[in-house]
């Protein structure tokens, strides 16, 4: 996991507040990433920092100092970079949604039969190894990202913006640890003891499955709420370069 300076930035802007409040959810951020350890609560908390953050971005790019000195610039990498970050939010919802979808189906079956139903455990347990793929693929995709991001020389605007995608992969990195996590913690390794009689209840997997559901139906609502606003900020930033 990326390792973060807490610090402060200055902006083109000066003491305006709102450069003042990017400074703060940017910190915030940074100190959860450092401190807190992986879990969907916590993750949740990490969303919806993202989401305050870049309102707070947005707003700070809607000002016509701000705008004036990034029209001057050039900024194909910051684009690039938010266009990046918007591919692996709707990756994560995409993912969000096949685990939910396989959960949903295993409640099912467990809820019709009380010995389970093997054909229904066995498609849960393919799928789930098709998500795992995908996660781990990103993951690598993420960390590739991560490496690749430059610490600005430029003007501190720039620099801001930067800053704000290195701290959004740091968050979805940590989401998609989470994810792998959950197939060994409440996932695979009880699905699979379906197989072998009297080593664990349908019952009991029916409440894990539950509680994993409820866990990821939290996770994509802070998921789309990010996603709505990082497609604003990318609105805003391609209105100010075109």
């Amino acid at each position: 996991m990326a390792s973060f300076h807490v610090r402060s930035i200055s902006l083109p802007t000066g003491s305006h507040p709102l450069a003042a409040s990017v400074d703060e959810q940017l910190s915030r951020l940074r100190i959860s990433q450092e401190t807190s350890t992986s879990s969907s609560s916590v993750l949740c908390h990490k969303l919806d920092g993202l989401r305050k953050l870049y309102e707070c971005v947005d707003d700070l790019l809607q000002l016509p100092l701000t705008q004036q000195h990034l029209s001057n610039e050039s900024l194909d990498d910051v684009l690039n970079g938010s266009i990046q970050i918007l591919d692996i939010c709707d990756i994560s919802r995409d993912v969000l949604s096949q685990m939910k979808e396989c959960q949903q189906e295993l409640e099912s079956s467990l809820r019709r039969k009380s010995g389970g139903d093997n054909e229904a455990v066995c498609a849960y347990m393919t799928s789930r190894k098709k998500i795992s793929k995908i996660v781990s693929k990103s993951l690598r995709n993420l960390k590739r990202s991560e490496t690749k991001i430059a610490k600005s020389d430029q003007d501190s605007t720039i620099k801001i913006l930067k800053d704000s995608e290195e701290i959004t992969f740091a968050v979805f990195e940590s989401l998609f640890s989470l994810i792998s996590q959950s197939k060994t913690n409440n996932g695979w390794s009880s699905v699979s003891k379906l197989f072998k009689p009297k080593r664990v209840s349908c019952e009991s997997l029916l409440r894990q499955s539950e509680d994993l559901n409820s866990n990821i139906q939290e996770l994509e609502q802070n998921l789309e709420c990010l996603y709505r606003r990082l497609v604003k900020t990318r609105v805003t930033l391609l209105n100010i370069f075109n």
